[in-house]
């Protein structure tokens, strides 16, 4: 038997070591909290930064470009021109890309006959800084570009889009509500950004995986940025019969190449798929070079009018 006295010290430990396990489990709500939404706000943030070169260096012709969106965003980029302003291929590059990263394939295209427009996206390059939303904030810079282009003359038949990863996923999106988005040619774009994000994340923020569910969240709420219902493999039921040209590599490691084979049998026959072997995560032009300049111009000189 254990006297008064034990007894009373007894429930003092216990009703202490109830306190410390609620503390230390507040405390780890408010770690987790701290820790999610830092990550989110790293994994969001602006990529804004100088550009490695400008129009200038691209030739006498080319033109620096701006425009405005919808919310006031100043977006910045380069334009070839050609004599004849007949077509016109608009590049939009991926997350935590720019601009003067693709102008070599840009100028390819446009020694191919093609007037070639490239443009950082909003919180890219030298646009204006903007927090990274995955493709939706971003359409609205796929649709100034086409606003531009009709300006310019182009007629939405006239212009084609070559889109990477995220920006591959962005023109997919707008195309499924804008009948507008007449060709495209997509290069290793994400099908399923909440499976992708399933996958990918820690190895971004560098946390185990029960902090996924947190940093999404996080972004949602603290930093608006909503993931869950970005499926670009959705919008690829609305391509319908327009011309689109699917490139992914086998060995793509941070888009699954099931990502890609799904979105062309969701597109149906009017996809052209090239699935690499050998090649990873937006590298087709990087290993075939002008192989690669050929495959996007046959394509663009065949359903561009």
């Amino acid at each position: 038997m254990t006297s008064p006295e034990e007894h009373v010290v007894r429930q003092r430990v216990v009703r202490w070591a109830k306190r410390v396990g609620v503390a230390l489990a507040f405390l780890a709500v408010i770690a987790y909290t701290c820790i999610s939404v830092i990550s989110a706000g790293v994994l969001t943030r602006t990529n804004n930064r100088p550009p490695s070169l400008t129009p200038a260096d691209l030739g006498t012709d080319a033109r620096p470009w701006s425009v405005m969106a919808e919310d006031g965003i100043t977006l910045r980029g380069c334009y070839l021109p050609t004599e004849e302003r007949r077509r016109l291929i608009v590049i939009v590059h991926g997350m935590r890309s720019s601009w003067d990263r693709l102008a070599q394939l840009g100028r390819d295209l446009n020694t191919r006959g093609f007037d070639v427009l490239m443009f950082d996206l909003r919180g890219h390059g030298s646009s204006d800084p903007h927090r990274l939303t995955m493709g939706r904030a971003e359409r609205s810079d796929v649709r100034v570009a086409l606003m531009w282009a009709k300006i310019e003359g182009f007629s939405p038949e006239r212009v084609g889009w070559l889109g990477h990863s995220m920006g591959g996923s962005t023109v997919l999106m707008e195309a499924a509500e804008n009948m507008e988005i007449t060709a495209a040619v997509l290069d290793s774009p994400f099908g399923n950004l909440p499976e992708l994000l399933d996958q990918q994340l820690t190895l971004h923020s560098h946390l185990p995986k029960f902090f996924n569910p947190g940093i999404i969240l996080a972004a949602h709420l603290v930093y608006g940025v909503r993931t869950d219902d970005l499926v670009p493999i959705e919008s690829a039921r609305k391509w319908g019969k327009r011309p689109l040209l699917l490139i992914h590599g086998e060995e793509d490691t941070i888009v699954p190449i099931e990502q890609g084979r799904l979105m062309a049998d969701r597109v149906g026959e009017s996809c052209e798929a090239l699935f690499l072997p050998d090649v990873r995560h937006t590298e087709a032009y990087e290993r075939l070079g002008d192989r690669y300049a050929d495959a996007v111009a046959s394509f663009f000189d065949r359903h561009l009018k």
